[in-house]
């Protein structure tokens, strides 16, 4: 499987999970106060390459534990399952030699275009799309709306 592959076989996963993703994303967006600064959408592949991972979302200023509480039971965007007949739900598998900033950047374009069908008007504090590790570009969401 090639990287242009791997990144359409991803994107069906991830978008049978939009809908899921975009009430989350609301009820994150309801429950942002005046201390917080920004939301952070954090990507967290698996340490072993496979092609596994998890979504995070949290809010960035000060107490960030009691920023992120009212949101807790939203703030897990995403995530991939370790079962014994396989993964749930069924993403494909990295492609060896291909870095996980393809992963990254390909669940980075589902945020925004989640993001863009939810939303009407542009966040009232900055979202950004991230790897905690580094991988993939960090995009600001949504694209099609100047920060």
């Amino acid at each position: 499987m090639d990287q242009d592959e791997y990144r359409r076989r991803l994107r069906d996963v991830l978008g049978a999970h939009s809908e899921d993703v975009a009430t989350r994303l609301r009820a994150i967006v309801e429950a942002i106060g005046e201390n917080v600064e920004s939301l952070q959408i954090e990507v967290f592949p698996d340490q072993d390459g496979e092609g596994t991972f998890d979504v995070w979302a949290r809010f960035e200023g000060p107490d960030s534990y009691v920023l992120n509480k009212p949101i807790d039971d939203h703030r897990h965007l995403f995530g991939v399952v370790h079962h014994e007949t396989g993964w749930e739900p069924d993403v494909p598998p990295l492609p060896h030699g291909i870095s996980a900033d393809v992963l990254v950047d390909t669940v980075a374009e589902w945020i925004d275009s989640v993001w863009i069908r939810t939303f009407d008007r542009p966040p009232s504090i900055p979202v950004e799309v991230s790897s905690p590790d580094g991988y993939g570009a960090v995009a600001q969401i949504p694209r099609t709306c100047p920060m």
